[in-house]
């Protein structure tokens, strides 16, 4: 039986695709027990699938280049309805096949991301905040990622996915996110 993330993958990866804006392209695969060929790709397995996947790279000569997570939750749960703090507020614009979000305090920017809906399925792109803040990222990104949550379901999304570095899962399960798979890039 397929997992939901399997059966929304050609959905998510498009997305992911969209908000690469110039970066090279890649295809994105399923774990199906054999070693794809070819440059650019992309291997999605189950968490405990992981170990599996890298012995049989590891014997078929693959270079792992980076692992990290795929993030999934349901664009109900991860509008949590938290506003920005003091004078900040989200702005976006279209950018073709994808939108920018921006959360802006006083006219500075403060925090980013991008948005890309294909069908019932969005895909988020990095949360970035500026680093010179004396505040904790999280009260900006959390109520950005609330807000595109809600952007999300407007569009008729009904599930929103993200790839993140490992270091980041923590303070994105606080968002409401769960990880749903291992994304592995091949050299």
């Amino acid at each position: 039986m397929a997992r939901q993330w399997e059966t929304d993958l050609a959905e998510w990866s498009a997305g992911w695709d969209e908000i690469l804006e110039d970066a090279a392209q890649h295809s994105v695969q399923a774990w199906d027990g054999t070693v794809p060929a070819g440059d650019g790709v992309v291997l999605v397995c189950a968490p405990e699938q992981l170990d599996e996947v890298r012995e049989a790279l590891a014997a078929a000569g693959r270079t792992v280049t980076a692992t990290d997570a795929l993030l999934s939750g349901g664009v109900e749960e991860l509008d949590r309805g938290l506003s920005f703090p003091g004078d900040a507020g989200m702005f976006d614009a279209p950018m073709g096949g994808y939108s920018r979000f921006e959360v802006d305090e006083w006219g500075r920017p403060v925090a980013h991301s991008t948005l890309s809906v294909q069908g019932d399925v969005a895909f988020m792109g990095p949360l970035v905040a500026d680093q010179d803040q004396e505040r904790d990222p999280a009260e900006v990104l959390d109520p950005l990622v609330s807000s595109m949550a809600n952007e999300a379901f407007l569009a008729d999304a009904q599930r929103l996915y993200t790839v993140v570095p490992e270091a980041e899962v923590p303070g994105r399960a606080s968002q409401g996110w769960e990880r749903v798979a291992a994304v592995l890039r091949l050299g």
